[in-house]
């Protein structure tokens, strides 16, 4: 961990003990409490305001110092505080947002834990992600430093690493999808053994060149091998299969990561540039170790020693090896916690090795000979480059064989061991890949339906249903009849709904009284009131499943009307005048809307001026005053309230002519 954290952090340089490591990595965090410390202390109503949020690492430590320390859970605290001289250093900033994918519904958060270490290494890595922008600053391990890894026989050893894409940790339902980081990886040494040259000088002495000289008395040094190794890990990814709470089970479908491993040499602006994809063409040979090659050379004929050749070798060394896994099925179940590691058969550290080993690519390149006469005889020229090339051609296979014999345990043990050990560190390995379920909770959002009631039930009137928010219909039913509904629809917590009716096919819907309530599934109204559309505010989430039912009753009107109409006397005299008052009442329960109120004078009456209407308080009449002088009725319409009246003061005059009547 330490090596890790320095490395992909530029600039610091951790050291903490085991214990401290293993101390965070068995505490969990509340994510709503993390959320509520990092928005100053005050409880979260939006998570992705806190999580688009802009912090650093060190203000992402605090806050889970602080959380850890309310829970109780001292001895993490405690270690991860020890992060704090590291991390204070370090100006640039994360989004949480982009590590974690909360595809819950709000109010959810208060059932989900993660694990500190998870989170301070998802943050470390989106933190070079994000801030490591170009070629990154290499570590160099100390003597006392490879030991404890393994790695005793080499020196000058350099370690780069870069974040090519940042995890992704999800907390959500099925279909969910979440990743480990891509990573790019290059160690840089020296091999402190050095080549066996025992076989390349046995396969030089005695060599016949061209018929007309031998080789002998050969002498090889080399200098140390030098190598540079490069692991290029694609993201190991899933998605939430299934979850199961009634088994506490739950599966994922994924894969780990594809792998490129190289040997040679890739250009730092190539390798380190996240928009470049590498690929074989990618690398040329690395000058491994050089070899200075002295033979003495003889003639044939008469086995005289005529002079001394230095050969000056480079020999260069390149490979590459590749794989790729595919997508498996794992299942979890509880308790949790839990992690489990994905491995695929055709793909792993000692696998790849072997194959970067076998596909290891030697190529020898000679320098410029220098030949020594032996005392000075004069002889005809050597064939100088025919005795190079001998010499090259012969060393190849030897060569080849000792090269891997000193390079295969130091892979093993860079790649096998070190590179896969700090990718574990990451969630991923060569060939694997490392997944934990934190925990399953179940979080409701409710469900709400509208369904019809009529009254009576069997009233032929038919409507039309609808759930929406805002513009949008969710859910929609028309011409329904009693007991005719909508489908449910899940809601999103705080979120406003309008439930509404209207009138179906040949429907009016004056002739109805529309009262509304909205229960849950023991039958306790939740919200009511009266009107033909309305607004529902979803509940929070709950642990149980919560189905909300809406139902708009429509009654069929019932008005008890009356009309009286009298002029206050028991006769009348032909020529003169009088005033007709007619009385409307409503006795209820309904309110009336547009009752028509129609009064023909007798004959030998006629208005003497205009008929007026006055109502009572929450009464309408539909005109204050109509007719005219001479007019032979009365219409109008009136809206009564229960109990409401209306009042039609009617002044008429009495024809003189006895045979009007």
């Amino acid at each position: 961990m330490n090596l890790l954290f320095t490395t992909l952090l530029p600039g610091t340089n951790i050291n903490i003990t085991a214990l401290d490591w293993n101390n965070i990595a068995g505490a969990d965090v509340n994510l709503n409490a993390l959320l509520t410390q990092l928005n100053g202390g005050v409880v979260v109503s939006d998570p992705s305001q806190v999580l688009n949020a802009n912090i650093t690492l060190a203000q992402l430590q605090a806050a889970l110092v602080s959380v850890l320390q309310a829970d109780g859970q001292t001895l993490a605290a405690n270690s991860l505080n020890l992060l704090t001289p590291s991390l204070s250093g370090l100006t640039g900033t994360i989004r949480l947002a982009d590590l974690l994918q909360v595809s819950l519904p709000p109010g959810s958060l208060a059932n989900v834990n993660l694990d500190v270490l998870d989170l301070i290494t998802g943050g470390v890595q989106l933190y070079n992600f994000r801030n490591v922008v170009t070629t990154p600053t290499p570590i160099t391990l100390t003597t006392a430093q490879l030991a404890p890894l393994g790695l005793g026989g080499l020196a000058n050893v350099r370690v780069w690493a870069q974040v090519v894409e940042p995890p992704v940790y999800n907390c959500g339902p099925v279909g969910s999808a979440f990743h480990s980081a891509a990573i790019r990886i290059k160690f840089d040494f020296d091999i402190a053994q050095g080549l066996n040259v025992a076989p390349l000088i046995s396969a030089v002495n005695g060599l016949n060149v061209g018929g007309l000289v031998s080789l002998s008395g050969t002498a090889i040094t080399a200098s140390l091998l030098h190598l540079s190794v490069y692991a290029d890990v694609a993201r190991a990814e899933g998605t939430i299969n299934a979850v199961n709470l009634a088994s506490n089970a739950v599966t994922l479908q994924a894969r780990p990561g594809l792998v490129n491993l190289y040997i040679g040499t890739i250009s730092d602006a190539v390798f380190f540039n996240r928009s470049a994809v590498l690929t074989p063409a990618s690398v040329t040979p690395i000058n491994a170790t050089t070899l200075n090659v002295t033979v003495a050379v003889s003639l044939l004929s008469s086995a005289l020693k005529v002079a001394d050749v230095d050969v000056p070798l480079t020999v260069s060394l390149r490979a590459v090896a590749t794989g790729t896994p595919g997508f498996q099925s794992v299942a979890f179940t509880g308790p949790y916690p839990q992690t489990r590691t994905l491995s695929t058969g055709t793909v792993s550290a000692s696998l790849m090795v072997t194959t970067l080993i076998n596909s290891l690519d030697v190529q020898i390149t000679s320098g410029t000979p220098v030949v020594r006469l032996v005392n000075n005889l004069i002889t005809l020229p050597l064939p100088v480059n025919t005795i190079v090339n001998a010499v090259v051609g012969v060393l190849l296979p030897p060569l080849r064989t000792v090269t891997n014999a000193l390079v295969g345990p130091v892979l093993t043990a860079v790649l096998g061991g070190v590179v896969d050990n700090l990718l574990g560190l990451l969630g991923i390995r060569i060939g694997q890949a490392i997944f934990t379920v934190e925990s399953i909770s179940q979080s409701c959002a409710a469900t709400v339906q509208l369904v019809k009631t009529l009254a009576p039930t069997t009233d032929t009137g038919v409507f039309n249903l609808s759930v929406a928010q805002g513009a949008t219909v969710l859910a929609s039913v028309a011409n329904v009849g009693n007991n005719g509904a909508t489908t449910a629809v899940v809601t999103t917590p705080g979120t406003v709904y309008t439930l509404a009716e209207t009138a179906g096919t040949a429907t009016v819907l004056a002739r109805y009284a529309s009262t509304w309530d909205c229960r849950d599934a023991a039958g306790t109204v939740l919200t009511s009131g009266t009107g033909q559309s309305f607004n529902f505010t979803a509940p929070a989430l709950s642990a149980q499943p919560l189905n909300v039912v809406c139902r708009i009753t429509n009654r069929t009107r019932q008005a008890d009307l009356s009309i009286t109409k009298s002029d206050g006397s028991g006769s009348y005299t032909p020529g003169g005048t009088a005033s007709y008052v007619i009385t409307v009442s409503n006795a209820g329960p309904d309110p009336v809307t547009a009752a028509q109120v129609t009064d023909t004078l007798p004959a030998g009456a006629t208005l003497s001026a205009p008929w007026t209407c006055t109502a009572s308080a929450g009464s309408v009449c539909s005109a204050a005053s109509g007719g005219a002088a001479g007019g032979t009725g009365v219409s109008l319409g009136v809206n009564l309230i229960n109990g409401g009246q209306a009042t039609i003061t009617v002044p008429v005059s009495f024809s003189a002519d006895p045979a009007a009547y």
